[in-house]
């Protein structure tokens, strides 16, 4: 079974109407190291599902290149006008930072599904919690002033990015600057709450 209808089902099970449909049109999308998902300032219309690879959310600000948010194995990517509208669509480019495997369901299939099959709808509802609670986990790691609190939050809410993440896309996200941070993963010391050396006292 594919793992898509794995974690669907998961939720929330299927009768086999609403299996069929998506068995009969959903599809694998395959992507190369660094290929771009969707461009900054697009809307692809798709539902997808990370099989297999690490996918960086990113945009421009004054042309400098900012990490947004990840998204890996077992997760969805949202780029819907269900969720964002039809006019403008979100400032995220979305790149694998790995070769991947994402299964794509259209824009238009998700909108059929919801307003056919209340299971469907009930597991497009669970997929929006989870990435409403993704985006406050990513919050509480890039807070511009948030310091050496940012990297403690990366490391007890996404512990498996610390090591597979480029250094200078969690440098971005996190504020801290690339030396610093490498010093600070490598080391298995207790983090302070900002990083500034701290003086010795006077004897």
């Amino acid at each position: 079974m594919e793992r898509y209808m794995m974690i669907l089902k998961s939720i929330k099970r299927m009768n086999p109407e609403l299996e069929q449909a998506l068995r009969a049109n959903v599809y694998p999308v395959h992507l190369r190291k660094d290929e771009v998902l969707q461009s900054p300032g697009t809307l692809n219309n798709n539902l997808y599902f990370i099989e297999k690879g690490l996918f960086h959310y990113f945009g421009y600000q004054q042309s400098h290149k900012m990490t947004l948010a990840f998204r890996w194995e077992d997760q969805f990517i949202i780029t819907l006008k269900e969720v964002y509208g039809d006019k403008t669509g979100p400032c995220d480019g979305i790149e694998a930072l790995e070769d991947s495997t994402v299964w794509c369901i259209a824009g238009d299939l998700s909108e059929e599904l919801i307003e056919k099959y209340p299971r469907f709808c009930f597991q497009f509802r669970e997929i929006l919690d989870r990435e409403l609670v993704a985006v406050r986990n990513v919050y509480r790691c890039s807070h511009p002033a948030g310091g050496l609190e940012n990297l403690k939050n990366l490391r007890s809410r996404f512990p498996l990015l610390a090591h597979r993440v480029p250094l200078h896309y969690l440098a971005n996200l996190t504020s801290i600057p690339e030396k610093k941070l490498k010093h600070l993963l490598d080391s298995r010391i207790e983090l302070h709450t900002d990083l500034k050396r701290r003086r010795r006292g006077r004897h």
